[in-house]
């Protein structure tokens, strides 16, 4: 084995619903809030695309071809060819570690983010230097700090999972003018359909400017389509022609992308889904504890607390499943009556 998988584990699930029941002897109904799904989930018409394209089965899907990619150069004004679709997020981001980091390269990163940065970093022998977050966002004045000879890749998220938190348009580009050109810059937008901040970066604009910018997105979360695996890259024809050779064959089920594609022509129900879900992360950060959270630009709140364990098993008792860290509790946003829950337990948690 490689000796730096001793590093890392696993990417380790929550427990399921039933598994936690069981744990806690809990007897009504448990609610998941703690990987940010979409509870809504996907457009009527996803269901519909799907059964229509059931008798296919047997073929291999056509990746470089699927309509979906069609739809998305349409709709971000990109060439085709500027599209790459993996299986999700994560398969993208390997991808991407795998193509360009070799022993002894650096990353650059936040030490609060989406871990698979880090964990790909490491599989490849790459080094990672993080800095902190500075009140909850990215620190991108300590980030350049952090930029040496060996520099190759640096991540942002943003808005960043799991804070919450965003970065706007003028501050991301004026980073992007210092940074070397040989040093490529990907902002992950896995929630930007979330985001209502009128300042929020025109990530394609910034990559029709800078050949270095790759931006990355999914339809796991707003579009409700985490169980099929499917997101994607937009960067520069040359630098994606490079990552199609580390990309396995096949990668994405025609399914996924009939799925994706059927979402996509459906902004009337993604418009629907987003603005009920600004209501309710309003209802978090209107709140009595409202001093504990992070603005949120997404589709989930982070609580920050000294005693994360215990308000994640004061929320368990109350039937929800969140997500503890070290510094808080990262909660998605659910449904109106479970937001109206999962407040009434906080309230009583920093009343205490």
């Amino acid at each position: 084995m490689k000796q730096q998988l001793s590093k890392l584990q696993a990417y380790q699930p929550g427990l399921s619903p039933r598994q936690l029941k069981e744990k806690y002897g809990f007897d009504g109904e448990m609610v998941k809030l703690a990987s940010n799904e979409n509870l809504y989930g996907p457009s009527p018409k996803v269901k519909e695309a799907i059964k229509d394209n059931l008798d296919e089965l047997f073929y291999y899907p056509e990746v470089k071809q699927f309509d979906v990619k069609e739809t998305l150069s349409n709709m971000h004004n990109v060439k085709k060819e500027q599209i790459f679709f993996g299986s999700g997020l994560d398969e993208v981001i390997m991808i991407i570690s795998r193509a360009i980091l070799e022993a002894n390269d650096e990353i650059v990163t936040s030490d609060m983010t989406f871990g698979q940065y880090k964990h790909h970093a490491v599989i490849e022998s790459a080094n990672v230097r993080t800095t902190p977050l500075k009140d909850g966002y990215f620190d991108l004045d300590a980030m350049y700090e952090q930029i040496n000879d060996s520099t190759k890749l640096i991540w942002i998220c943003n808005p960043n999972n799991p804070t919450g938190t965003y970065l706007p348009h003028d501050e991301i580009e004026s980073f992007i003018q210092k940074v070397p050109d040989d040093i490529i810059v990907l902002i992950d937008e896995a929630y930007i359909e979330f985001a209502t901040a009128e300042d929020m970066p025109n990530s394609l604009e910034l990559l029709s400017q800078y050949d270095q910018v790759v931006v990355l997105r999914t339809f796991s979360k707003a579009y409700g389509l985490a169980s099929q695996r499917i997101g994607y890259a937009i960067a520069s024809e040359d630098l994606l022609n490079q990552l199609d050779i580390v990309r396995l064959p096949f990668n994405v089920t025609s399914l996924s992308a009939v799925a994706a594609d059927a979402a996509l022509k459906d902004q009337n129900y993604l418009r629907d889904i987003t603005t009920k879900n600004r209501i309710e992360i309003e209802k978090y950060l209107n709140a009595s504890f409202s001093e504990h959270l992070y603005d949120s630009q997404t589709n989930f709140v982070f609580v920050n607390t000294e005693e994360p364990q215990m308000l994640y098993d004061a929320l368990i008792k109350e039937g929800f499943i969140t997500r503890p860290f070290p510094n808080g509790v990262r909660i998605t946003a659910g449904f109106s009556e479970h937001n109206d829950q999962v407040i009434k337990v906080l309230e009583s948690f920093f009343n205490k």
